[in-house]
């Protein structure tokens, strides 16, 4: 069977083999893991340089319209079972894993505007896209999230507490020392 990603998960791929940063994806077993634990399955497990182990769902956000900042973080939203099937998962692999939002941004520009000015180190160009990436963790996260639809069950948190709890992660997850 072969498995399909979307460009989110395979830039937050590439960004893990340039720094060298060990992963597993759990995409091959998405289908049989539901069905035992009853919460709904995340995409990666990362094991950063530095810190526990990351149970992590990557959830992809296009970022089309330039800002003062130049700060990408402006949709945040989730599911509600992503966060309880995300708490559910760290409760199940305990101590030493921590279950993680990471907010893949892909920072497309309109038609005819030059790109944005950002520092490379934040940057990953692949495939012929840019984006950024930033962790925000579940526990955190479910502490301050209200609900943005009731018929599609989506949660958010208010951007400027996102922008308190949500960090780079080049600041969160040191390059492998290799």
């Amino acid at each position: 069977m072969k498995v399909r990603r979307s460009h989110y998960e395979l830039a937050f791929e590439a960004y893990l083999d340039r720094r060298g940063t060990p992963y597993v994806s759990v995409e091959d077993v998405r289908h049989m893991v539901k069905g035992r634990t009853g919460a709904k399955a995340f995409d990666y497990v990362v094991y950063p340089a530095a810190g526990p182990a990351c149970l992590v769902d990557v959830k992809g956000r296009k970022f089309p319209q330039r800002t003062d900042s130049g700060d990408c973080r402006q949709k945040n939203w989730v599911t509600r079972s992503d966060v309880d099937g995300l708490l559910t998962w760290q409760e199940l692999f305990g101590d030493g894993y921590e279950a993680v939002f990471v907010f893949a941004y892909w920072l497309a520009e309109p038609d005819g505007l030059p790109p944005p000015l950002f520092d490379d180190d934040d940057v990953l160009r692949f495939s012929g896209r840019r984006y950024r990436f930033w962790l925000a963790p579940v526990g955190e996260y479910s502490k301050h999230y209200k609900r943005l639809s009731q018929s599609w069950d989506t949660v958010c948190i208010p951007r400027d507490e996102f922008l308190k709890l949500s960090r780079s992660l080049e600041t969160v997850w040191p390059a492998a020392p290799c």
